[in-house]
């Protein structure tokens, strides 16, 4: 006869029997293309320019070809040692700059060592961006591989991280702190971008749509840098403007209002016309085309998006009440070109010590000495430089302190 103990035994060793067995998830495919990057760089102090400290950046790497690491180029300047990881944890591996493109903020790190690839397996890049929807964040933290979701805001055109160029980005918004530091994006097995900058919730990506021609290039040998419109224009919105213009119909086109004094540029295009057309594609009057696959963007797209210096745009331009077809040659993307330049990149801060006084060139580096929120907190007079371009007449300033 079974006692009530017995049967309790068994009772409780058919729970155990019966209860679900945990196994442990499955690795995602992508931990053999997501690295992480360390980055030990020179810091300085342009207050006191002759002071610099070293700083600790970690970052996000993807593998994209052989030997070959893709990251963002931000804080990668001044670097002194590159270390990369594989895996979340373990051994670091002595790494190098391959290739660096400050305007693009994209850059290809290696490593020398084969040891290190072993096992890691190249991501491959969308061909296309989704406009909406759901996406997933990955990077590794703290020896763990985090995959979190993101969701797509938009498509936009805009100035970039590290250059007065505007190109596409692609913005999400997410909840996790600390991204913004080369994150890739990915959908499925394609990578979508990398991330370049979170503010809050809100985080900025450089898109594969803009990416993967740059890559392309490279590889064949034919990237020459990105081109940009240096022209400035606005909306052909005022119906008093246009009619002074003799533009008939509808408001419609960019209208210039300044060009730069290019030698390359001279003759091309001139204050007062109105931009009709970019390579065929019409232009409305908030100075956007419609792209077939992405919808309204900006005409500074058909610049800097797979153009590169030198190539030849076609501009239909409205002047002197005529129509007229115009070729417009790219200029290189220069710092010089503006009054406030990013940099310096990969190089000591100048200045000149006469009498007690310090003098130094004003750039952006200068002026981030007031935080992150610098446009607001430093000096008016400083900040509003960063808008002008350089001139003949003037191409740069000295700050004196």
């Amino acid at each position: 006869m079974k006692t009530p103990l017995s049967i309790g035994l068994l009772a409780g060793l058919g729970c155990l029997l019966a209860a679900p067995r945990f196994t442990a998830q499955a690795a995602s495919p992508w931990e053999q293309a997501v690295v992480t990057i360390e980055i030990n760089r020179k810091q300085y102090d342009y207050f006191q320019p002759w002071a610099k400290r070293m700083e600790t950046v970690q970052k996000t790497g993807v593998v994209v070809g052989p030997q070959e690491v893709l990251t963002t180029a931000e804080s990668v300047a001044d670097s002194t040692l590159i270390r990369l990881q594989k895996g979340g944890r373990g051994r670091w591996w002595n790494g190098a700059v391959a290739w660096i493109d400050y305007h693009a903020n994209l850059a290809i790190i290696t490593v020398p060592e084969a040891g290190f690839w072993v096992g890691l397996q190249p991501a491959s890049l969308a061909e296309t961006m989704p406009t909406k929807g759901t996406v997933q964040l990955l990077r590794w933290r703290n020896g763990k591989f985090e995959i979190r979701k993101a969701e797509i805001n938009r498509l936009s055109v805009k100035r970039g991280r590290l250059t007065f160029v505007e190109h596409l980005h692609l913005e999400v918004d997410l909840e996790i702190a600390g991204a913004g530091w080369a994150e890739p994006l990915v959908l499925g097995n394609k990578l979508l971008g990398l991330t370049s900058m979170a503010v809050d919730n809100s985080c900025s990506t450089l898109p594969a749509a803009f990416v993967r021609p740059i890559l392309e290039a490279r590889k064949k040998g034919a990237y020459r840098g990105l081109g940009f419109f240096s022209f400035i224009w606005q909306r052909a919105q005022n119906p008093a403007t246009l009619r002074y213009l003799k533009l008939e119909g509808d408001p419609r086109g960019a209208l210039v209002t300044d060009t730069p004094a290019l030698p390359e540029m001279d003759g091309q295009l001139k204050p007062r016309d109105i931009i009709l057309q970019v390579d065929g594609q019409d232009v409305d009057v908030e100075g956007d085309y419609v792209n077939r696959l992405y919808g309204k963007l900006s005409i500074e797209d058909l610049s800097s998006r797979g153009r590169w210096t030198g190539d030849q745009v076609r501009l239909k331009v409205w002047r002197e009440g005529q129509p007229h077809e115009l070729l417009y040659r790219l200029p290189k993307a220069d710092f010089s070109l503006e009054l406030v330049p990013e940099g310096p990149f990969d190089q000591d801060p100048e200045y000149l010590i006469v009498g007690g006084l310090l003098f130094q060139p004003l750039n952006a580096a200068f002026l981030r000495s007031w935080g992150n929120d610098w446009k607001r907190k430093a000096p008016f007079r400083l900040a509003y430089c960063d808008q002008e371009k350089a001139t003949p007449e003037r191409p740069a300033l000295v700050v004196l302190s």
